[in-house]
């Protein structure tokens, strides 16, 4: 018996198969009929060449036009018909794989251009409505004629058997209602955190009218946002009219989708419903509430019926793949960087240590009074530093219940201290592979590159073990360092560079003689009592030396004599251009490519002279070789001439007391929800005194914090790559942010209607009447502080403007988030904190400020000394206003909080810095 559903299957099937055909029939018979009628373009009499140039001559003639026409067609219908044959020949060689997926045909299209496209689509679509046709009648549907009560029977006392996979359900299980969830799977017992023993099971259930992935795994999983497992688990598995669930936003009627679950006690499957009878309203799980009604964005996530299209953003193949890849693929171990520039990914971790010490730097040589910005970090640095700081982020599983999915991070760099020169089989391959006997020559056009990058690859090394010095140095004559990386200091952190070549030896002779006498006490001294192992070599050893030179027919001798002493973990020796006897020869290209090594395909890390220049650039600033920070005018330098440690002290009882710390209150809400991104990311809700969202994941805040600090929008595109998601999935990851970010302040405004995010075609904004943000009064704020013109004016409101911006800066932007995008907008927003409370403190220095608009300045710089307590110049500052009004011991408190953080980043105060506390120092010495 076949039932009305397979019935308009057939009809709709043999319907389609009449009308491809007769479309096809059309083109290949039809078609060379009309231009048949239009005439053959040859001409009819043609005696010689030369009338047949004359007839070129003549006057286009509409019939010649028409001919002419007519030949282009028969041009195409010829196509057109080997096409047709190719195609019928590809779909008959497929049939076997037709019948089992009927998808096979649309990636066939998919796959063709848009010329074979059109014949492919004919005869596909003819073949598919045939199959469609002469398919024979499913199981269940064979099984779904059973009467009500035997069907019933046979669901509630069915055997547990394994939940299909791939294929449809076999005839030996019966089929369940329509809208009823069956247990056809039981997985394995796994103890849960209380103690109690949880089944892991999957059910059956087949789909009616109406029905989304979002409803049933809100009904069925308890939790909505979990249908991705479900699609996960069904995608590839046949339905019984031979499509699959390729699709996520199309269920049918009929399909049988099996849906994992894990209760520690046995559902009961809920009662068989007619597929006319509405099913009742699930309850919502209590962490989420629904929308009342659909919004005016396309992704409400309430979904539309089955049979047709809902808007729940669910992950495509794209999403799928990129999850499999995040877990089985390592990721890359080079960056390229331009056109012709690779490092690898221990040397990248290198410049991300550095860049902390460029910030302080920069921050260090800034004059507050200068309008410009700190410069920013070259793009081929920037985005070293951005895949380092991915791929020094800790690993985590894949969360199947994320709402994002984030590119495959780079590999994790190598333990600091490792140099490493190249990349085989997507693995770096360290510097020891240049030690070997006779030692190592690069030849080739990409030699001089490979050596830039090698010797950024030691001083980078040495950035990550800072402030200890670097276990691995390089000795290289001064003109070839010169033509490698010009402007570098003669020794720079681990290199040194020697007035030529025979130096260069000399210091290498030095080093092997160091190694020897350290080995000759570790021999006669006693053995060490603490644990040791071979990765950490005794604090005294020399470590490595690389000595990197170009021979010459003088010290050819000597080199060869220094190879022949060393060792590996001593001594490297690498020479560029002319090989030395008996020295392995490597010859490298200019993309890197290597030959010549002995342990497969290698290709060398390369740099350009610009990229080796920026990074050089960076590494400079990262140690302070700028033009030194100019003194700061000290309060010697009154009209008086009377400076503060001069006078006499005022007695203890005389003192006045230290001002009090300014109260931060928190500012007014005006707004239904209001977005806090200094300090921790917090949002709060009118009406309520406690945060709101906590249970939000981190991706969402991630993207409130984005949002935040871009308050004009942010395109689609570039908040995929802020975000670093996965290729193919930003839409979809798009969608589920917003959404969540709606379900979450809909639930604590009330709002039922509202969209807290703004899209404008790809433009992303939050909505500025429903949301405010700390950052954008902060802002506000600064620029009113110092936009008036009146100088009167501006010195008695500066002060109120400036207070009220640093209220709402509470601590760095995003603090304890560790989002790739951020820093660059954190040491900018705390240049601008900074930048304000100096232009405050300079002012109250040089003019007779009242004590308590003193006390409020000094109020303001211990509160940002307290988020920032490396920043020199606010420490000078904040001594000098404490030593004027006569707080000596909260000055030297405030050097010392400076000088303890320095030790730790491996500096120390400037002379500057220094000079402050020093006259108090001798006074004191004195006495």
């Amino acid at each position: 018996m076949i039932h009305p559903p397979q019935l308009r299957q057939r009809l709709s099937a043999a319907v389609t198969a009449g009308g491809t055909l007769a479309v096809t029939l059309a083109l290949l018979a039809g078609m060379p009929y009309v231009l048949w009628q239009a005439g053959l373009p040859w001409p009819e009499h043609v005696a010689s060449f030369s009338e047949f140039g004359q007839r070129l001559m003549q006057p286009v003639s509409d019939p010649l036009m028409i001919g002419l026409l007519a030949l282009v067609g028969w041009v195409c219908w010829a196509a057109f018909a080997c096409t047709v044959v190719r195609e019928t020949i590809w779909y008959s060689a497929h049939l076997p794989q037709l019948l089992r997926d009927r998808h096979a045909h649309d990636e066939h299209v998919a796959a063709l251009s848009v010329k074979g496209s059109l014949a492919a689509l004919c005869i596909g679509t003819l073949v598919i409505a045939l199959i469609g046709l002469w398919r024979p009648q499913p199981a269940d549907a064979q099984q779904s004629s059973f009467p009500d009560e035997v069907r019933a029977h046979t669901v509630a006392t069915a055997p547990l058997v394994p939940a299909p996979g791939r294929q449809a359900a076999p005839l030996g299980v019966a089929a369940t209602a329509p809208g009823t969830a069956t247990m056809v799977g039981l997985g394995s017992e796994q103890p849960s955190p209380s103690g109690k023993t949880e089944t892991a099971r999957h059910i059956e259930y087949t789909v009616i009218e109406g029905d989304t992935l979002w409803d049933i795994a809100r009904t069925h999983m308890g939790d909505a946002l979990k249908w991705p497992r479900i699609y996960a688990l069904n995608k590839d598995r046949v339905q019984s009219d031979g499509a699959r669930l390729r699709d996520p936003d199309l269920i049918k009627p009929g399909w049988q989708l099996t849906i994992p679950v894990a209760r520690t006690a046995t559902p009961l499957p809920e009662p068989p419903r007619a597929p006319d009878t509405a099913p009742p309203p699930p309850h919502p799980p209590p962490t989420e509430t629904a929308p009342a009604q659909p919004t005016p964005d396309h992704d409400t996530g309430t979904g539309q019926p089955a049979g047709g299209h809902h808007t729940p953003a669910v992950p495509d193949r794209h999403d799928e793949t990129a999850a499999r890849k995040t877990d089985t693929d390592p990721g890359p171990a080079a960056l390229g960087l331009g056109e012709a520039s690779l490092i690898g990914i221990t040397a990248a971790a290198g410049l991300l240590a550095a860049r902390r010490y460029w910030h302080w730097h920069q921050h260090r040589l800034r004059q507050p009074d200068t309008e410009a910005d700190v410069p920013a970090l070259s793009p081929l640095v920037d985005k070293a530093t951005q895949a380092a700081h991915a791929a020094t982020r800790p690993r985590r599983p894949q969360d199947p219940d994320a709402l994002i999915t984030h590119r495959t991070p780079p590999q994790p760099p190598r333990p600091a201290g490792t140099v490493t020169i190249g990349a085989r089989d997507n693995t770096e391959v360290p510097l020891a592979e240049l030690a070997m006997p006779g030692g190592c020559t690069w030849t080739g056009p990409g030699a001089e590159g490979a050596a830039r990058a090698l010797l950024v690859g030691i001083l980078t090394a040495a950035e990550r073990q800072r402030p200890a010095p670097g276990r691995l140095t390089a000795v290289v004559p001064e003109d070839l360092a010169e033509s490698l990386l010009p402007g570098l200091p003669t020794q720079f952190t681990a290199l040194t560079q020697s007035a030529d070549t025979a130096e260069a030896i000399q210091a290498a002779e030095r080093h092997l003689i160091a190694h020897a006498r350290t080995r000759d006490q570790q021999d006669t001294d006693p053995a060490p009592t603490g644990p040791t192992t071979a990765d950490t070599p005794p604090e005294t050893a020399p470590g490595t030396l690389l000595l990197l030179t170009t021979p010459d027919a003088a010290h050819t001798g000597q080199l060869q004599a220094l190879v022949a002493r060393s060792r590996p973990d001593t001594l490297i020796l690498l020479t560029l251009g002319t090989p030395l006897p008996g020295a392995a020869s490597w010859h490298i290209d200019e993309d890197g490519t290597t030959t010549g090594q002995r342990h497969g395909p290698l290709r060398m890390f390369h740099l350009t002279p610009e990229a080796g220049r920026d990074v050089t650039d960076v590494l400079l600033t990262a140690h302070g070789q700028r033009p030194r920070l100019r003194i700061l005018p000290t309060p010697s330098a009154r009209s008086d001439g009377e400076h503060p440690d001069s006078r006499p002290e005022p007695e203890a009882e005389d003192a006045p007391a230290r001002p009090h710390a300014v109260e931060m209150s928190r500012p007014t809400q005006t707004k239904p929800v209001r977005l806090h991104v200094f300090g921790p990311i917090t949002l709060y809700a009118r009406g309520h005194q406690d945060p709101v969202g906590t249970n939000l994941r981190g991706e969402v805040h991630e993207f409130l914090a984005l949002l935040a600090a871009h308050p004009t929008g942010l395109l689609a595109s570039d908040i995929a790559e802020k975000l670093h998601l996965a290729p193919g999935s930003d839409q979809n990851a798009l969608k589920n942010l917003r959404r969540a970010v709606r379900r979450a302040l809909r639930a604590a405004t009330g709002f039922a209607a509202q969209e807290f995010i703004l899209l404008q075609g790809e433009l992303h904004k939050l909505h500025p009447e429903l949301v405010e943000t700390d950052l954008a009064d902060f802002s506000r704020s600064l620029k009113q502080a110092f936009s008036t013109s009146d100088t009167e004016r501006a010195e008695n409101d500066a002060l109120a403007a400036v207070r009220d911006a640093l209220a709402h800066y509470r601590g760095p932007f995003a603090h304890g988030s560790d989002y790739l995008w951020a820093d660059t907008i954190r040491e900018h927003l705390a240049m601008k904190a900074t930048d304000a409370a100096l232009r405050l403190a300079r002012q109250t220095e040089h003019a007779s400020a009242a004590p308590r608009e003193r006390d409020t300045v000094l109020a303001l710089l211990e509160h940002l000394g307290t988020i920032h307590p490396d920043h020199e110049r606010l420490a000078q500052h904040t001594i000098r206003l404490y030593q004027a009004a006569g707080f000596h011991d909260a000055a030297r408190h405030t050097y010392t909080r400076l000088e303890r953080h320095l030790t730790d980043l491996g500096l120390e105060p400037e002379p500057a810095t220094q000079a402050l506390i020093a006259p108090r120092t001798h006074t004191r010495q004195k006495r």
